[in-house]
């Protein structure tokens, strides 16, 4: 049986979203065709990369995880970087522009290590094994596990799924010139691979994308109509500008609506009248209560996909998306259904047609969201996607 190791920064069961989540679903998807690895590190949370999950081999569902330390975790010289690069990069009103961070390559380059995981180990498993493996994944461009990993390499064997998005580090050089020289790239939407058209000059590569769930459930009962968010509640997802835009829209408009919101609780939201934070739930739950909402608000200006959005969507709710991300407009574009804001006030107007929405025109948008995932992102064409790209990979 042929091995294939997919590389990621964190693997963990309790990670349920983003990048890691698509690592980790790929994993499961190969696995009952080729002997699997996933190469990852012994951290769970990226915001310090502890070492806080042990080292060594584990095997679950059919994947065989590797972790290898982090050699360092984040500290006060990574956040002042951070700063300066927001402030290099901001333009007036905090507006990216479209150019390169006019840094040089050994600064982007102490950006990329600061930022970490820096696994020593795994860079060391790639060089030493790496002609082992007849395909290797990379999942996410960002991190040095795949600048460093892909480098130590002695094969062309190897993709890197980038989970691209318009923020300041993709604006570095030294990833261009990285995606430039990988043998073959990996996206989830023809979106990203646009963004990627821009930022470093690439309009090649393959779209594979990500499955989702598509069972109906049952919609949940509560006893007030309400706005769902799910997923990490910080900053980058745009959180506290949603709180904030929908309490100011509750004071112009008096009603029973309230926003519910569920995940890893980063902003220490504390519950009012109208905004209810509900904690982790589980799989089933978050889809009732997505199939229940009147719509799923994503106010996050930095997606690749987003999991939460599409499974909401199949659910036959309408979304809400902040027009700042180019994927999640494309969503709402593709699907002839759900709304695009832009700023509070864009908002504030994209509830009231949300909640304006007579039964017609809402079963009208459930229809065209859920036909829109069932048609993109089955079970059955991703795998056959994803096994293609593995093959051909195997064959150069």
């Amino acid at each position: 049986m042929k091995r294939v190791a997919i590389v990621s920064p964190r693997c963990h069961e309790k990670i349920v979203g983003g990048a890691e989540a698509l690592a980790w679903q790929y994993a499961q998807l190969l696995a009952g065709d080729y002997a699997v690895d996933v190469l990852s590190s012994t951290a769970s949370d990226y915001t310090h990369w502890k070492n806080d999950l042990p080292e060594g081999i584990e095997k679950r569902d059919g994947v065989t995880i590797r972790r290898f330390r982090v050699a360092g975790e984040r500290g006060p010289y990574f956040h002042e970087l951070h700063r300066k690069l927001l402030l290099d990069a901001s333009a007036s009103g905090g507006v990216y522009p479209s150019r390169r961070v006019r840094w040089t390559e050994a600064l982007q380059e102490e950006f990329i290590r600061a930022q970490g995981p820096q696994c020593p180990g795994l860079v060391a498993h790639l060089a030493d094994h790496g002609d082992d493996y007849a395909a290797i994944l990379f999942v996410t461009y960002l991190y040095a596990t795949t600048y460093d990993g892909a480098r130590a390499l002695r094969h062309r064997r190897w993709a890197v799924v980038p989970t691209l998005h318009d923020e300041p580090p993709a604006y570095f050089s030294v990833f261009a010139h990285a995606a430039l020289r990988t043998p073959q790239l990996l996206w989830n939407t023809a979106a990203e691979r646009a963004i990627a058209d821009r930022l470093w000059g690439i309009s090649t590569g393959t779209i594979v994308s990500m499955t989702v769930e598509t069972r109906v459930v049952e919609p949940a009962r509560e006893n007030f109509p309400y706005l769902l968010y799910c997923g990490r509640i910080d900053s980058h997802k745009g959180c506290p500008m949603l709180i904030a835009a929908f309490e100011q829209y509750k004071s112009a408009h008096p009603s029973h609506l309230k926003l519910l919101l569920t995940g890893s609780n980063q902003l220490g939201v504390v519950d009012s009248d109208n905004v209810r934070y509900l904690g982790f739930v589980d799989e089933d739950r978050k889809f009732a209560l997505m199939a229940g909402a009147r719509a799923f608000v994503h106010p996050s200006a930095y997606e690749s996909l987003s999991i939460v959005a599409l499974e909401a969507m199949a659910q036959g709710t309408p979304i809400v998306v902040n027009g700042a991300c180019e994927i999640l407009a494309d969503h709402v574009a593709g699907s002839d259904s759900g709304f695009v804001f832009l700023g509070q006030d864009g908002l504030h107007a994209a509830i009231d047609a949300v909640m304006s929405l007579d039964d017609a025109a809402r079963a009208g948008h459930s229809t065209r969201a859920r036909d829109y995932v069932v048609r993109n992102y089955g079970h059955a064409q991703i795998r056959a996607r994803l096994m293609a790209e593995v093959e051909t990979l195997a064959a150069s």
